[in-house]
């Protein structure tokens, strides 16, 4: 008896179903192409939004993810998904817990620092590091001579830079072009070690804090770089302060974050300093839009917290107080969210609290894309509810 062949055929709705996800894939990739001739995407964004999209068409299983919290290093929000980094491999994990990415590094201790859709991961102390973005590994490199990595900054323009101790003085800025293999500009720091380093949104400057000690005393120094020119554009003296991060706003403005006071440098040239008086620097965080937030202990008080949050202007937004302690704070897309000892709070920028959710004691960091924010528990990454 002669077997019948078996034909494949299409349903209506099967064909419906691929029309759509035809429809949908032509207008990302259309949407794609005019970005990137308005230069607002490069050729790996769009690589990279294409190869999110595809692993998006088959979700994950849904938070809470479980992590491990003794190798867990840092996350951080990478072009709307989480991306974690461990002292293994960095991971990206998107809406739906899906793993877009997992590589491995051998780095023994490892760092980040990401600006839009590029994060560079460091191994501080050594000289290795490499660029990443949420699908890809786009470039690994070394130090020349093995110089050793203190800390670095990815730039909106796609340029990185390194800060490193230096053979020949005490510390080292190294600015590399958007291929990550020229040097576009060079600056060794004589006496001072480097701690903190970010690019300008334009490409065009640099700023690095640098703290040594002069006569017995703890001194920093902020210096702004054009890199059309060998000199410093600004620099600006901090005697008994030691300055712990340096951040461009908008608009060439330039914020310090001290450990007794914030400095704001307008237009790298008008610096004016608040000092925290008789309060304690609690945590502080920058936005990619140029807004800072600093939360102080009042009089040292772990139950007299204050928060407040400067603009790219460099204008202060608000000044609010809260009966609990700051455990960590991080900004995106005008929020911040704030964890506390048993809440996170979701606060807008202009100081109104959009959201509030529980917490136990186990909670260290939260995280807002969009509208939703995820925190990071020991153990778990969950999703607020």
């Amino acid at each position: 008896m002669e077997k019948k062949k078996f034909r494949f055929r299409f349903t209506r709705g099967m064909r419906v179903g691929a029309r759509i996800m035809l429809s949908i894939a032509l207008a990302l990739v259309l949407f794609l192409m005019a970005a990137e001739r308005l230069n607002i995407a490069t050729v790996t964004d769009i690589n990279d939004s294409l190869r999110s999209f595809m692993s998006g068409l088959n979700p994950g299983s849904g938070y809470p993810y479980d992590v491990n919290s003794g190798s867990l290093k840092d996350i951080t929000v990478l072009n709307g998904d989480l991306f974690i980094l461990t002292g293994q491999d960095t991971i990206t994990l998107d809406s739906t817990a899906k793993q877009v990415k997992s590589t491995s590094h051998t780095y023994s201790t490892p760092a980040m620092s990401a600006r839009g859709s590029k994060v560079v991961v460091y191994n501080r102390n050594g000289n290795r590091f490499r660029i990443e973005n949420r699908t890809d590994t786009l470039f690994s490199g070394e130090t020349a001579d093995d110089e050793k990595i203190i800390t670095a900054a990815m730039g909106a323009k796609g340029n990185v830079a390194l800060a490193t101790f230096s053979y020949d003085c005490a510390s080292k800025l190294i600015v590399y072009s958007n291929n990550y293999k020229n040097t576009i500009f060079s600056w060794s720091c004589a006496q001072d070690s480097i701690t903190s380093v970010d690019l300008s949104d334009n490409g065009r400057y640099a700023v690095v804090s640098a703290v040594g000690a002069r006569d017995g005393e703890i001194y920093s120094k902020v210096v702004v770089f054009d890199f059309d020119y060998s000199e410093p554009k600004a620099e600006y003296e901090y005697y008994g302060t030691a300055i712990l991060a340096v951040h461009f706003a908008k608009n060439d403005n330039v914020v310090a974050i001290g450990d007794n006071l914030i400095s704001f440098i307008k237009g790298l040239k008008n610096k004016s300093d608040i000092e925290y008086g008789s309060s304690t620097l609690q945590d502080f965080a920058f936005s990619e839009d140029g807004y800072t937030a600093i939360a102080l202990a009042q009089h040292g008080s772990t139950n007299e917290q204050k928060i407040l949050c400067y603009s790219n202007s460099l204008t202060q937004t608000f000044d609010n107080d809260y009966d609990k302690t700051v455990k960590s704070m991080y900004m995106s897309d005008g929020r911040i969210c704030v964890v506390f000892d048993s809440e996170v709070y979701v606060i807008k920028t202009s100081g109104s609290t959009l959201k509030k959710y529980e917490a136990d004691h186990t909670a260290i960091s939260a995280y807002n894309i969009g509208n939703r924010t995820y925190l990071y528990s020991v153990g778990e990454i969950s999703k607020c509810k």
